[in-house]
């Protein structure tokens, strides 16, 4: 019989040798380069926290250092809808670094035994995207998404469209999540599978990364309840709230009222396990107007281009959409349905027939038109 080749599965330290070391400042002029806009010093603390793991994990599999739970650097990234949390990771340690990288949704997960996903099924999914390979699987990065839906019905936030940020599941994820982040190993199925007759693995978590993201939407009215002299009584002091905005900034200072994650439904323990806060704000018009031309519109160009077509937008499209994505307080996520939209009969009527033409795109009342 002919001889097959198996190939070699490549050892962690080999593939940490590979992966180019830069500076937290040439990582940041790499995302630029990719066409990552705007959040300046949210994009500081994240080529930082990239560039520390990188450097533990060296330590640990290269060097023979005993991995030190002091390093460990786990983040909860806070912002706006559209202003580029997960984006930035999946840009920086998916793409840049090429490390094991998930984003898993926090909303989809509930305590053990009832309907859904237990927490350690995220190991799963890490060491399914790493190739079955546990040692490359427990270099890898985790990042929660809508975290702050994850807020107990204990939570006093109120903000515009909601009435609170209750989640069935109670304080039962929370603890599982508190046992990832705060633990030497942990055991998971390797097939998703609860039922399973496969014996389940057990994964280091010293050198994984977890980085959470949330809008958290009306945290700043529950620091401003914090904050609040509260008198019993005729002298009580109470302050109207108007609704909160859904793109609002939370500043540094605000993030690290413990107390007040608290009231907004969360285990201080749970909190108190990321060391690193970092605040996103909402994209100003500069930076969405750059993430529409260089993204979002180059993207159908050469969508056109491959039709043999040539499509252009006139200036004033691109301030148009800008304007009303601020104004729906959509972000960078609201751009491209909004361009969409204009695109859609233009590409009706012309692709697939093979005739060159050029397609422009210009504003007429309140409406986008593709003209050719």
């Amino acid at each position: 019989m002919p001889r097959v080749d198996v190939p070699q599965k490549v050892s962690v330290p080999e593939r940490l040798t590979r992966i180019e070391m830069q500076s937290p400042r040439a990582i940041d002029a790499r995302l630029e380069r990719l066409g990552y806009r705007g959040q300046r010093q949210a994009r500081k603390a994240a080529a930082i926290l990239a560039y520390r793991h990188i450097q533990r994990l060296r330590r640990f599999h290269l060097y023979g250092a005993a991995p030190d739970p002091g390093t460990r650097q786990n983040c909860l990234f806070i912002g706006p809808t559209g202003c580029g949390k997960t984006y930035l990771i999946e840009l920086l340690f998916r793409d840049i670094l090429e490390i094991p990288t998930i984003l898993v949704d926090a909303t989809q997960f509930s305590e053990t035994g009832y309907v859904g996903d237990d927490v350690n099924t995220i190991l799963s999914r890490l060491f399914a995207q790493a190739g079955g390979d546990l040692a490359w699987a427990s270099c890898g990065i985790v990042c929660m998404d809508e975290f702050d839906k994850l807020a107990t019905s204990r939570s006093d936030s109120r903000f515009a469209g909601q009435q609170t940020t209750k989640d069935v599941s109670g304080f039962g994820v929370q603890r599982g999540l508190l046992s990832l982040l705060s633990a030497q190993k942990a055991d998971f199925p390797p097939d998703f599978g609860f039922t399973s007759r496969q014996p389940p693995l057990s994964m280091p978590l010293q050198c994984i990364t977890f980085i959470a993201c949330g809008a958290f939407s009306g945290f700043r009215g529950v620091v401003d309840q914090v904050d609040e002299e509260v008198r019993i009584g005729f002298g009580r002091n109470v302050k109207a709230r108007p609704p909160e905005a859904i793109a609002v900034e939370v500043i540094e200072e605000e993030l690290t009222r413990t107390t007040a994650f608290a009231r907004y439904g969360f285990l201080p323990e749970l909190i108190g396990r990321f060391n690193r806060l970092v605040a996103f704000a909402p994209l100003d018009a500069g930076s969405l107007k750059a993430i529409l031309a260089d993204g979002v519109l180059a993207e159908y160009q050469r969508e056109f281009g491959e039709e043999g077509m040539t499509l252009e937008a006139d200036e004033g499209v691109l301030d148009h959409i800008v304007e009303r994505a601020l104004r729906r307080e959509t972000g960078a996520r609201g751009l491209r349905a909004e361009l969409a939209r204009s695109i859609e009969e233009a590409a009706y009527e012309h692709f697939g027939q093979g005739e060159p033409r050029t397609i422009c795109l210009r504003v007429r009342g309140d409406a986008i038109v593709a003209e050719s």
